[in-house]
């Protein structure tokens, strides 16, 4: 009897530790991380800052604004992040990533975009990225209602674009991919023990991001 609990026990804690290293599948109806443009800042080098109308386009997180209804990549050179309502977005290997968690200087970052694997999954066809042949150039600029009208009448009655997300640290202006082996050089000396143990915890994981936030406190 005590072996039946401890079998259906130890099948239970790893059920919910599988469990927790799932993520709900997140889903976009539009190209865009929010339907319509909103009002942001576009924070830059020297302290300097510019208020426009922005988005970020799911293909590849990039920071577009709009101009007499055309749309255009912005040039990221001098650009360091992004404050959009409350949330608060950082470049980070050339695309948007949101602002999940800081310590001091260092940042946990969050890159969302479509997932163009799956997407071919589930429409089967190598050709499902749709819209995404139209990309939007830097220079000439996408007219935004012809480019909302092409997104409405492909994915209307579908349950809307598979996204992904892929992490990283900022850490003091270094971006590091969130996974094992980068992270474990930016351990602090003081904390690698610590760090090993936590690598061995069933119930922590690389994709879950609650687990990633407390890596914070490690790092240097």
């Amino acid at each position: 009897m005590r072996h039946t609990c401890f079998s259906l026990l130890l099948f239970l804690v790893t059920v919910v530790a599988f469990a927790q290293q799932q993520k709900e599948l997140r889903r976009s109806k539009t190209v865009f991380l929010n339907e319509a443009f909103q009002k942001g800042r576009i924070l830059q080098t020297f302290n300097r800052h510019i208020d426009d109308s922005v988005n970020i386009f799911l293909k590849d997180a990039s920071l577009c604004f709009v101009r007499k209804d055309t749309i255009y990549k912005a040039y990221l050179n001098n650009v360091l992040g992004l404050r959009l309502d409350t949330v608060e977005y950082k470049k980070v290997n050339n695309q948007m990533g949101r602002v999940v968690a800081r310590q001091g200087y260092n940042y946990l970052l969050c890159v969302t975009t479509v997932d163009m694997n799956r997407l071919k999954e589930e429409t089967y066809s190598s050709n499902s990225e749709g819209f995404f042949d139209l990309d939007i150039p830097s220079a000439s600029g996408v007219n935004v209602n012809t480019f909302f009208e092409l997104d409405r009448d492909k994915r209307e009655s579908d349950v809307g674009y598979p996204l992904q997300e892929k992490y990283y640290f900022w850490l003091s202006g270094k971006e590091i991919p969130a996974n094992e082996t980068q992270v474990k050089k930016f351990v602090r000396p003081e904390m690698k023990q610590a760090f090993r143990t936590l690598m061995a915890d069933r119930f922590w994981s690389w994709r879950d991001e609650k687990s990633l936030k407390q890596l914070l406190m490690y790092l240097q």
